[in-house]
């Protein structure tokens, strides 16, 4: 399990759905929102 104590609370929020057997969530989703040539991408794109 990762280190969450350097996550934003969008991640954690993300990080959860991920690790929620009821979401729909998955590797690629968090994949996804940590790159930032995608459109989910949850980072700062200054």
């Amino acid at each position: 399990m990762p280190d969450t104590s350097n996550m934003s609370q969008e991640e954690l929020d993300h990080w959860s759905d991920l690790n929620n057997p009821n979401n729909d969530d998955d590797l690629d989703d968090w994949a996804d929102s940590h790159n930032p040539n995608n459109e989910n991408y949850i980072g700062d794109d200054k």
